[in-house]
């Protein structure tokens, strides 16, 4: 039996009407309709953000259940944390090379222990 797909837009009212923007086009007999809501999209809203939203319900539709809020404020303070040992690291390399170079600039190399 050969299967012919139709989408076609529509509404449902108040009492649980379906009311088609249009006709489908197909033969008179059973049909099986599946409901999915459109969401309107807001004026100058991008497209982009109803992708992103389809993807989401896709991902937890299929069992994802993503991070709690205590893993994502866990994950962004340990962010913070390696950021923060960065810097110190490159403030120390700042200050050394400072202190190399003002050693140099007063007759001393800067550089080994006779520095």
């Amino acid at each position: 039996m050969a299967t012919t797909e139709v989408v076609v837009k529509g509404a449902v009212t108040a009492d649980g009407q379906l009311v088609l923007d249009e006709p489908p086009d197909v033969p008179p007999g059973r049909v099986e309709v599946t409901v999915r809501v459109v969401r309107e999209r807001a004026a100058g809203e991008h497209p982009m953000f109803e992708t992103l939203r389809r993807i989401r319900a896709e991902l937890f539709a299929g069992g994802f259940k993503g991070r709690s809020m205590e893993e994502a404020v866990a994950d962004v303070r340990a962010l913070r944390d390696e950021w923060e040992a960065r810097q110190d690291g490159l403030e120390a390399l700042q200050d050394r090379l400072r202190a190399e170079r003002e050693a140099r600039a007063q007759g001393g190399t800067g550089v080994g222990p006779e520095g």
